[in-house]
């Protein structure tokens, strides 16, 4: 009978994948290494040739988590040619995703926000770490940028400030995000990153468009009350 090859790359990402599941489930505390290790279907002692501990598991598991949500916003974007509409389904998905009954989701921003943020947080001394996971959205971002100054949509000017600008939006989505879980729906997300995004493309556009431009699209209507970009 012929061993069984294993692909070590493939086993490592299904180990973070269960990890990030029974993370969102049960938090970090509550998730044993044995249980990961059983519903990745291997032995506990097995699972420490990919893992040397359970932090390494867990920052595996949101690596994982960043990977699937870019990947995620890279395919909604794939095949739009248009970078005023490729912020506005970044935001959008960013949106979808801070949604205050989604409580697997919610329980796993709090345990990143408590293990990374705390100071005895697993992960509050590898936070460098965590930082080099925002590279690859900060560059989407910013290729977005670059991309709407060669089409002549963006002021060239603001070359310069590309990353500091792709910075700036993510740091909005994701405290705009936060705060609308923690105020339970106290405000209108899809609204205030409506607002947010609308104030920054008029700084960064060349040249204003008309409102039609966006809002004869049925896919960036963004916002419950129907208020949709440049219309507000």
């Amino acid at each position: 009978m012929s061993p069984i090859i294993v692909n070590r790359e493939e086993k490592t990402r299904l180990i973070a994948r269960v990890a990030l599941k029974l993370f969102s489930q049960k938090g970090y505390q509550a998730t044993s290494v044995s249980r990961i290790a059983e519903g990745a279907d291997i032995g506990k002692g097995t699972i420490y040739e990919y893992f040397a501990t359970k932090e390494e598991i867990f920052l595996a598991a949101i690596r994982e988590w960043s990977a699937q949500l870019w990947r995620r916003i890279a395919g909604k974007t794939e095949g739009i040619e248009d970078p005023v509409r490729q912020f506005y389904v970044v935001a959008e998905t960013m949106a979808e995703i801070c949604d205050p009954e989604d409580l697997e989701t919610m329980r796993l921003i709090y345990e990143v926000m408590q293990q990374t943020l705390v100071k005895n947080g697993v992960l509050f001394n590898k936070r460098h770490l965590v930082k080099e996971m925002l590279v690859e959205s900060r560059q989407m971002v910013v290729d977005i940028l670059l991309d709407g100054i060669s089409k002549g949509l963006f002021r060239p000017e603001i070359a310069k400030d590309a990353e500091k600008i792709a910075v700036n939006f993510l740091a909005f989505l994701d405290g705009i995000g936060l705060h609308s879980l923690v105020s339970e729906n106290y405000l209108n997300l899809k609204e205030q990153m409506d607002f947010y995004l609308h104030h920054l493309l008029r700084m960064i556009l060349k040249k204003p468009f008309p409102d039609e431009y966006i809002l004869n699209d049925p896919k960036i209507q963004i916002g419950k009350s129907g208020i949709g970009p440049f219309n507000l």
